[in-house]
């Protein structure tokens, strides 16, 4: 996540007030009381809206009210950033309570997708783009001073806030103070590990009785086994420095194999992106082509097309009209319509009727179907008997092939055996097709003699027919029938005809104002359609989809080259290949001949494990030690023991009954604290070690914090472990800055940035040249924002030649 841009349209003492951020190292230098401060809490207030965390109703911080401009209604910013590959815009406007969240390219509003808080219901950007609230934001993400303390309450504070963080996640809340109740109640018959107090007393008292009991009874033999398993111990302690040294070796030859397949990995890459390049130039020039004229021009031609139909469409109706209005012309006239007596029509379709159902019956039984199938068969027998002679003839060629080839080669005369056969088989074939074939012609011709008697029938029939069709200008039974009932519907209707014929001509009228308005407006696509195709330097829609289609192959060639190129960054890191390739230059490739087969992550682990398990070996050694030691000392007599065990055992009881309900109330407490101290514990050793390592100039390089987080650092020269009470105080300041630094690391998700407001005030000039040349490796690939009121961290940034961006506050 990267802030890009604050705008503090009314808030505070500003007014329209825009402050840019870059990725890196950004300074942003004022004076006391300049706003520094305001600007800290504006980000906190447009991510968190100063609400309170954990209430169930909505609570306002002081802040809210602190920020609150003076003589003006505003109270309201902007706040620009962005994650991963998007950009977004927070609007909140703080006095109406309102917030709205975009994504700042396109513009669309994704509030409704923004987390709220769980009872208070208000959109809580930060929730949703740190995923977590504004107590552990301002305990990771922002980092302010300590301020100005005399070391050992320096110390003392430091101790305090790491196990408020460790348990609660805020160095503020302190769940130790929250259970001290509790514990005082127990104060005054203690606990179980309270060794000052009755209970503890009696309980460690019992427990060593016991224990010196066991030892008198076993002290002998026990000893003497204890100095067998040191001698075999300090054997497998040897034994295990060694594996782990050949193990080391073999993880430094697997990276060194992993930086060669990565210089080999990235000049093929290299060499693909200059291909890459040539097709880029080649296609450049359709780069410019618009996918929304493309469409524009599609959608007009189409429209083009809709007129051109419906312009044909009313043509055709007013051919109709114009029939119609024709046909009407006729009028009623002594039962002749349209030139016809209505009587004789209608006597002459009956007697075409009777005449048709007697060529219908005909028909019927007519032959014609079984002769088609007949002549059909017929057909494909004798293209089945011409296929068989022709493969008959192809065998017998082939045949005739192979023995001339048997002149050459007699073994070659074995192919002519099964072309002999096959032809054999064919003529055996094509014999029984010519007999299929000559029973099939003598019935189709008994049939076609029976169909040529029914045929003369029928034409008398239809000759007939054909006489009255003839008589009046018809030319199918169909068109017979549609005559006679249209001379019907006409002798009926002829007084409506005059009705009809108005509105005939009026929708005449009609469609040809509309036929010349749409060949107009057809004119001007065309003439829209030659300016589109003119403008993306196309003939046709064709040629233009061609181009855009070439188009999305330079578009796609330009994705495919920003991928190639980040893949190579990625690869690369922060390294060159004329770097990489001196590196593995000092080898040989005899060196690299069994490293492809090392699995290095497999090697890791193995020398993990082995250093855990030397290191259980050493600590179970030195505790086996210790125990040989304690088995030379006095032990009690026996029965002075046994006597001391009873009595013991009789005031424990007593204390256990009184204590037993208040730690219920307090194991619930610190289970709580304990799973949050879970999360952190295993990491921050580590994490803190390498942090301070770098800010100390390698002074410092390893932080022991116990279980019970204590503090301590150890002196690399001397090994020698030094608590944090005997630290300077500039020392403590920066070790707390890394107790910080490491804690963001361990819970962040994504590459947050880091906000520290006057961490280094107290840090002399070798102090902070350090913690800044740390922050400007960081600064790589994180952004940092950094209030100060001093010009120093200006000037050391030029002498170390770190790029940072400056930013005045006036």
């Amino acid at each position: 996540m990267k802030l890009k841009e604050l705008n503090l349209v009314s808030f505070g003492k500003f007014e329209e007030e825009r402050i840019n951020f870059e990725d890196g190292l950004n300074i942003i230098y004022g004076e006391n009381e300049s706003g520094k401060t305001t600007i800290h809490n504006f980000i906190d207030g447009m991510f968190y809206g100063f609400l309170r965390p954990y209430v169930t109703r909505r609570y306002y911080r002081v802040e809210y009210e602190k920020y609150r401009p003076w003589g003006r209604e505003l109270y309201k910013g902007i706040l620009r950033f962005s994650k991963g590959d998007v950009e977004y815009r927070i609007e909140r406007d703080f006095g109406r309570g309102q917030v709205k969240v975009y994504e700042d390219l396109t513009g669309k509003d994704i509030t409704k997708d923004i987390d709220t808080g769980e009872r208070v219901k208000v959109h809580l950007p930060g929730v949703h783009f740190f995923d977590f609230n504004t107590t552990v934001y301002n305990n990771t993400v922002s980092i302010k001073q300590l301020g100005n303390r005399i070391d050992s309450d320096l110390a003392t504070e430091v101790k305090d806030r790491l196990a408020n963080i460790s348990t609660s996640l805020d160095d503020n809340i302190s769940v130790k103070d929250a259970i001290s109740q509790l514990e005082k109640q127990l104060e005054t018959i203690g606990t179980e590990k309270a060794f000052t107090r009755p209970y503890g007393k009696a309980i460690k008292s019992l427990d060593k009785l016991k224990e010196e009991r066991k030892e008198i009874l076993q002290k002998q033999e026990e000893y003497n086994e204890n100095i067998d398993q040191s001698n075999i111990m300090k054997e497998e302690i040897t034994n295990k420095k060694l594996k782990i040294q050949e193990l080391e070796n073999a993880l430094e030859k697997a990276e060194m194999f992993q930086t060669k397949r990565i210089y080999e990995e990235g000049l093929s890459i290299k060499k693909e992106l200059k291909i890459i390049d040539k097709e880029i130039q080649k296609l450049e020039d359709y780069s410019q082509l618009s996918f929304d004229e493309y469409t524009m021009g599609l959608r007009m031609n189409n429209n083009r097309e809709n007129l051109q139909r419906e312009i044909v469409d009313l043509s055709a109706r007013i051919d109709s009209i114009v029939y119609e209005l024709k046909d009407i012309e006729t009028k009623k006239n002594g039962g002749i319509v349209r030139g016809i007596k209505v009587e004789e029509l209608y006597e002459d379709i009956s007697h075409y009727n009777e005449l048709d159902e007697e060529k219908n019956e005909l028909i019927m039984g007519s032959q014609k179907t079984r002769l088609e199938i007949l002549n059909s068969q017929l057909k494909d027998m004798m293209e089945k008997f011409n296929r068989s002679r022709i493969h008959r003839i192809t065998l017998i060629l082939l045949v005739i092939g192979s023995l001339g080839l048997g002149l050459i080669n007699p073994f070659t005369i074995l192919l002519a055996l099964p072309f002999v056969g096959l032809a054999f088989y064919v003529g055996k074939t094509n014999k029984k097709h010519g007999e299929d074939i000559e029973k099939l012609k003598q019935e189709i011709e008994k049939n076609q003699l029976e169909e040529e008697r029914k045929s003369d029938k029928i034409q008398k029939i239809e000759k007939y027919q054909n006489n009255i069709m003839t008589k009046y200008n018809c030319s199918s039974k169909l068109e017979l029938h549609r005559l006679y009932d249209d001379v019907r519907l006409q002798f009926m209707k002829q007084r409506d005809m005059e009705e009809k014929t108005q509105r005939l001509k009026e929708e005449m009228g009609d469609i040809q104002a509309s036929l010349k308005s749409k060949r107009k407006k057809e004119q001007e696509l065309i003439e829209n359609m030659n300016l589109l195709m003119e403008k993306n330097r196309s003939k046709t829609l064709d040629e233009f989809k061609e181009g855009l289609e070439k188009k999305r192959i330079y578009e796609n060639l330009i994705r495919d080259r920003d991928s190639k190129i980040e893949v190579l960054n990625n690869l690369l890191s922060n390294v060159t290949l004329e770097e990489l390739k001196d590196k593995i230059s000092h080898y040989d490739e005899e060196y690299f001949k069994d490293a492809r087969d090392i699995d290095k992550n497999m090697i890791m682990d193995q020398i993990k494990k082995e250093k855990e398990l030397f290191s259980i070996m050493t600590n179970d050694f030195a505790r086996l030690e210790e125990r040989i030691d304690n088995l030379n000392q006095e032990v009690r007599e026996l029965v002075v023991i046994e006597e001391e065990i009873q009595r013991f055992e009789n005031l424990i009881q007593d204390f256990e009954d009184r204590i037993k309900s208040i730690n219920i109330a307090k194991e619930a407490i610190e289970k709580i604290s304990e799973e949050i101290h879970g999360q952190f514990a295993p990491a921050i050793n580590k994490k803190v070690s390498q942090v301070i390592q770098q800010v100390t100039n390698g002074k410092y390089s390893q932080i022991r914090i116990n279980d019970e987080l204590n503090i301590a650092i150890e002196n690399p020269i001397t090994k020698e472990i030094i608590d944090i009470d005997n630290l300077s105080g500039g020392t403590i300041d920066q070790l707390y800055f890394a107790l910080r630094f490491s804690i963001i690391n361990s819970i962040e998700e994504s590459n947050l940035p880091l906000i520290l407001d006057d961490c280094f005030i107290q840090y002399d000039t070798e102090r902070l040249k350090n913690v800044l040349k740390f922050l400007g490796e960081i600064g790589d690939r994180k952004q940092i924002l950094l209030f100060t009121c001093h010009r120093r961290e200006e000037e050391i940034l030029k002498e170390l030649g770190l790029k940072y961006n400056l930013i005045n506050i006036a």
